[in-house]
């Protein structure tokens, strides 16, 4: 068959039987006595697939399996656990740890070479299909019992693991991670990216094991397409009360400070915000006069009153660091220059904020998102829009102002004064419609936009085509210019669909007399291929990046 199996198994016995029948059934075969040998001979040699068997001395075939599946040079080569163990925890075990299936001793020829075959074929559905308990193996059950995402077990399935582990050990910690309390990611983003996360925050979590956390800990997550994730820890029988909790504390700082950055660090081009991670422990300890299934439930549930209590507290310090933005206006405003395409003349800049910098809202969509939720647009965008005027004063050129659809809602009720600052500016400026909240009443929309008209603004609808700015917003509201995203511009030569899009909106713009122009522009070829479609103008990293203004004199 041309193919190399690499057998890792500390009995001689055992390694004589699996080579004698994989060499006869055609297979080249490779041995090795310990994880070691067989960690160092998988890098060298590169198997087609191992046989591993977990019950080792000094390296456990987790162990050396979590190794392997870490490592860039044999983290795509699948791996089989050879085992007497046949328990929950086992399984489980081993899906967290990266196994690809599992062939149970005693085994059969046919058993062992179906299996590597299985494997090998990359089949559908044979994973772990003899070792998987038959109230697991259905699919509508299994389907409730692990997660799609990220392929972790459910509590359910954690609960009967738990069991030997409580009984034997007496107690176990566990660890409650929070990404995203309330989803944030995934109301700005869509499921999809949300999705992204949980599956890395599930793999960040799996490459913890064997360094953090013990190969045999165990990985959770509370539910099918759930965010929230339990680490059940194995704790040492030497220690007391007092320091079981220290390192349970210690545990949980490093898992938050670690899992923080990898996900900030993986999504840091594509989530413009810090993603937010709660982390709590508890103790869960056995007693004889509790069902055990209501022990592991009140120690999550005190794990979850942890976590929360931190959010409380960082929400209490949010609070504060917000009002004093508002109190003190601490916003900084940076400039980012429009190119007309056809000239490659500066045609205005778009006035962009930022929190203090290093806070957490530091972010503009964290600023206005808190904003929104706390009933605080009105005063934050007075504020904003006051910067805005006072570093562009005494410059030549259009002004593009970002506007919450929010604060049009209310300038009939409210009047117009928090535009006081820009009315100076007249014709000058343009009023760009921002599509962080949707439009709630059109008439009411369009009335506040006709005043805003009236004032001497102009118009701007963003990501024009997309999310909130609809064609229907196009319709009804008539704007001077139309923006078009950045999704959009990038890769917009390599795709048709996209090209299309641009094209019709560059043709609705004609229609309405609303010139369109381009954002996130960051290459030659982007930039050439939304001229060559019509549009007008040109904005991103290409022609300039936001940044402050130079004082004049």
């Amino acid at each position: 068959m041309g193919k190399t199996l690499l057998v890792v198994d500390d009995d001689d016995d055992i390694l004589l039987i699996v080579d004698t029948l994989l060499r006869s059934a055609g297979y080249d075969v490779l041995l090795a006595r310990n994880g070691r040998e067989g960690i160092a001979m998988a890098i060298s040699r590169q198997p087609s697939l191992i046989l591993l068997d977990v019950m080792m001395p000094e390296l456990s075939g987790w162990e050396v399996c979590a190794t392997l599946k870490n490592l860039e040079e044999t983290s795509h080569i699948p791996v089989v656990m050879l085992t007497v163990k046949a328990e929950i925890r086992d399984l489980v075990t081993g899906m967290q740890v990266g196994a690809d299936d599992y062939v149970g001793k005693p085994f059969s020829k046919k058993k062992l070479v179906d299996t590597v075959e299985r494997v090998l074929a990359g089949a559908p559905g044979g994973k772990y299909h003899d070792f998987m308990p038959r109230e697991m193996s259905d699919p509508r059950a299994k389907n409730l019992l692990f997660d799609g995402v990220t392929g972790l077990p459910t509590i359910p399935v954690i609960v009967d693991a738990l069991r030997e582990k409580l009984l034997v050990d007496r107690e176990v910690g566990v660890l409650f991670v929070d990404i995203e309390k309330y989803s944030h990611i995934e109301d700005f983003y869509g499921w999809e990216v949300f999705d992204e996360v949980i599956g890395e925050a599930g793999r960040g979590l799996k490459r913890l094991l064997g360094t953090l956390f013990a190969t045999e800990d165990l990985l959770a997550i509370n539910r099918p397409s759930g965010s929230e994730f339990y680490v059940f820890l194995a704790v040492p029988s030497a220690l007391s009360g007092e320091a079981i909790l220290e390192r349970l504390q210690k545990k949980a700082r490093q898992l938050e400070e670690t899992l923080r950055d990898q996900l900030n660090e993986t999504f840091r081009h594509r989530i413009h915000r810090k993603i937010g991670l709660y982390v709590g422990y508890a103790r869960i300890r056995h007693s004889p006069q509790v069902r055990l299934e209501r022990l592991v439930y009140r120690g999550l549930r005190d794990a979850i009153l942890m976590a929360s209590s931190k959010e409380g507290e960082r929400a209490a310090i949010l609070r504060e660091q917000f009002r004093d933005i508002v109190k003190n206006e601490r916003v900084e405003t940076l400039f980012q220059p429009i190119i007309d395409l056809a000239t490659g003349k500066i045609f205005a800049h778009e006035a962009l904020t930022r929190g203090p910098k290093d806070s957490p809202f530091e972010s503009p969509e964290v600023l206005f998102d808190y904003a929104s939720k706390t009933d605080q647009v009105w005063n934050l965008e007075k504020i904003c829009m006051g910067s805005a005027a006072r570093r562009f004063a005494g410059r030549e050129g259009n002004l593009f102002v970002n506007v919450e659809t929010e604060l049009v809602h209310e300038i009939k009720s409210r009047g117009s004064a928090v535009f006081e600052t820009l009315l100076a500016r007249g014709g000058n400026v343009v009023l760009e419609m921002t599509e962080r909240a949707a439009i709630k009443d059109f008439d009411l929309f369009r009335e506040g936009i006709a005043m805003l008209q009236g004032l001497g603004f102009k118009i701007a609808i963003d990501d024009a085509g997309s999310g909130y700015a609809s064609l229907q917003a196009i319709a009804e509201l008539r704007p001077n210019f139309l923006k078009i995203s950045n999704y959009l511009v990038t890769g917009l030569a390599k795709d048709p669909i996209k090209r299309d899009v641009v094209e019709m909106l560059v043709r609705l713009g004609m229609r309405i007399d609303a010139p369109t122009v381009a954002e996130g522009i960051e290459t030659e070829s982007e930039a050439e291929e939304v001229r060559r479609l019509g549009v007008a103008y040109g904005q991103g990293y290409l022609f300039g990046r936001p940044e402050a203004l130079p004082s004049i004199v």
